[in-house]
């Protein structure tokens, strides 16, 4: 074997990925995708800073370099202690990442959730869009039902309705 085949074949075996890793990465990937707290994606120096701020003494932390080579399934064997920050950051158990079953399981949960929030979204905006092209008459229906509704849970007497006091007439 000459040394062009040797390169080639060294190559090749750097470019096939540890299946482990793999999969970690891959549900790291998952979590940056449907864990977001802020609207959006969490990018990796907001993770590390995370796990950094809620590192106690002895806790482990991790760098942008090592969480980066850890989602694209570069880095095989994390630490058990990288687990358990990174689990704690997303929120999810640290089985996570290891037990099938456990991942199934809260990847589908964080899709729900996920819907959820979305659909949300979408039934703001609808609701948004309605209130835009109400008439004034409309928009004052609405207000004096939001305004009565607070009365009533509140327990004061709602003008107007069934068994309230009327002012002297």
């Amino acid at each position: 074997m000459g040394v062009r085949e040797q390169d080639e074949t060294v190559l090749e075996a750097e470019e096939r990925l540890d299946p482990e890793a793999e999969r970690i990465g891959e549900r790291i990937g998952f979590l940056f995708s449907y864990v977001q707290p802020l609207g959006r994606r969490y990018t990796l120096q907001e993770v590390v800073d995370g796990i950094r701020e809620a590192a106690g003494p002895g806790d482990s932390k991790i760098s942008v370099g090592r969480l980066w080579t850890l989602l694209k399934g570069k880095a095989g064997n994390p630490t058990v202690g990288t687990l358990r920050a990174l689990g704690d950051f997303f929120g999810v158990p640290q089985a996570y990442f290891i037990d099938d079953e456990v991942a199934d399981r809260v990847a589908a949960q964080l899709s729900l959730i996920a819907a959820m929030r979305a659909n949300d979204v979408r039934s703001v905006a609808l609701r948004a869009a309605a209130v835009a092209t109400m008439s004034t008459h409309g928009l004052d229906t609405v207000r004096s039902l939001v305004e009565r509704s607070g009365l009533l849970e509140s327990g004061a007497a709602v003008p107007g309705a069934a068994g309230a006091s009327q002012p002297p007439g």
